[in-house]
């Protein structure tokens, strides 16, 4: 059976619950393609979702126990210098611990080793995402570790500015860290060379070459550069549909062409051009939200429309309830494909808020609040959904944690401690409250009502304990 046989089956069998078949058909398809990242990709989500539906969540003794063999034969493997062979004993044990910090730096580790630095790059990012950033001792020695390890194979394969995030994380975890400074410079260095076409210049026909890219270079910005208008537009389709022309096969230039035609709102051209995408590569899973999200924009366009008819007012709550439930859908299947994306469980925690489903959204929002770029919205809207559900001690927790650093001139920040001024209030912690209430009116006295609220507090008598 070939490659992309077994992928189709591999992906039926999982959307089918049929965990265990699917994980036997990723693996025959990696003895076939160890190179082969969506797949190794598809394979953890699987093996993943498995152990969530048996209520695993983490690593665990019986995951050691049953893969220790597994272990010591990847590790030998990899001392007898047959990397190929550790990476096939490390992908045994994960198939029943996905979760093993341990041994997924092991398998980074052998496909390193093996010539394999996507894999290694893929395997190493799920690592740093799943240690999170609030961590000190062994746990941030660890987490450095990671992010300079993934610095030096981003440089190693030549995606610099990868490289540089990684080395900007440690220079963050661990301030004038010599190390980290010394890679960013270098990597700066090396793009300016590279950007300027001056790494070519002293090679055989390097300057002629510098010359003749500077035409491509020119397509390529213009390609890339801001689209202000109609024209922008389709002019910017026209030069993909000639890139297209070159490379038929080429993935990205479908997805690019698709989003184009998205732009102007031709909803059937551009799930074309990623259908197209999609057949050529069934397990790219960027073509798969991009089929996703265009569902949902054109579900806005007809909700828009009916909008401005104040006689649909029927017709338009159940387009938006229907808009809702299809957001769900493909958030939901986000999330069990990548259970990892931080982005993608804040957004679908978003969702389940929206529809009033607070049990459900704060699980989500719990997983998202160690996402950096939206740990505070994440934390003050699990604190609501806390309160929602009459557990105010625990919304209060949260939302001091969401405030904790935080600018008071920030406006989400005013809407936290007035959410913390009414968590205490509604438990009688008056004096709480009035601090709470104190801090927006020193910043904004004109927010909503706090004027009134701190009035009718002092007027209860309650006393600033600040």
């Amino acid at each position: 059976m070939d490659s992309s046989k077994l992928t189709e089956k591999a992906a039926v069998a999982a959307e089918r619950g049929q965990y265990d078949y699917a994980i036997d058909l990723y693996l025959r398809l990696l003895d076939l393609q160890p190179q082969h990242v969506d797949a190794r990709k598809a394979l953890r989500a699987v093996e993943i979702r498995r152990c969530q539906e048996r209520g695993m969540t983490k690593s665990g003794a019986s995951g050691w126990l049953r893969g220790i063999g597994h272990l010591v034969t990847a590790v030998i493997h990899l001392l007898l210098r047959k990397p190929e062979k550790s990476i096939v004993a490390c992908e045994s044990f994960l198939k029943n611990d996905p979760f093993n910090t341990t041994v997924l730096r092991l398998l980074a580790r052998a496909a390193e080793k093996a010539g394999h630095l996507d894999v290694a790059i893929l395997v190493l990012e799920d690592v740093r995402v799943s240690m999170g950033s609030a961590l000190k001792g062994l746990a941030l020695r660890s987490r450095v570790k990671v992010a300079r390890k993934l610095g030096a194979l981003y440089a190693q394969s030549e995606r610099l500015p990868l490289a540089a995030e990684r080395f900007e994380e440690v220079l963050k975890l661990v301030p004038n860290d010599r190390e980290a400074e010394v890679r960013i410079r270098d990597i700066a260095a090396q793009r300016s060379m590279s950007e300027g076409g001056w790494d070519k210049a002293g090679k055989a026909g390097g300057y002629r070459d510098v010359l003749k890219d500077e035409d491509s270079a020119k397509r390529h910005e213009d390609t890339n550069r801001d689209i202000r208008t109609r024209e922008d537009v389709l002019a910017n389709i026209e030069r993909v549909k000639d890139d297209l022309v070159k490379e038929p096969g080429n993935t990205r230039h479908l997805v690019q062409l698709g989003d184009l035609y998205k732009m102007l709102r031709d909803w059937d051209r551009a799930r074309a051009q990623y259908e197209k995408a999609k057949v050529i590569d069934p397990l790219n899973f960027m073509v798969s939200e991009r089929l996703g999200d265009l569902r949902l924009a054109e579900m806005d366009e007809e909700i828009e429309g009916v909008a401005a008819d104040p006689a649909k007012k029927d017709a338009l709550a159940r387009l938006r309830r229907e808009r809702m439930k299809a957001a769900f859908e493909e958030y939901q299947r986000r999330a069990k494909a990548r259970p990892q994306d931080l982005p993608t469980r804040f957004a679908l925690a978003n969702i389940l808020f929206e529809a009033g489903r607070f049990k459900d959204a704060s699980a989500q929002f719990q997983l998202a609040s160690r996402d950096p770029r939206h740990r505070r919205t994440a934390l003050y809207r699990l604190g609501v959904c806390f309160q929602k559900q009459n557990l105010v001690d625990l919304a209060v927790e949260q939302f001091e944690k969401a405030i904790a650093g935080a600018s008071l001139v920030d406006a989400e920040v005013k809407d936290i401690l007035y959410a913390l001024g009414e968590a205490h209030e509604g438990q009688g912690r008056f004096a709480e409250a009035l601090n709470a209430y104190k801090r927006v009116f020193e910043i904004d006295i004109g927010y909503r009502d706090v004027s009134k609220k701190l009035e009718e507090l002092y007027n209860r008598g309650a006393k600033d304990t600040s």
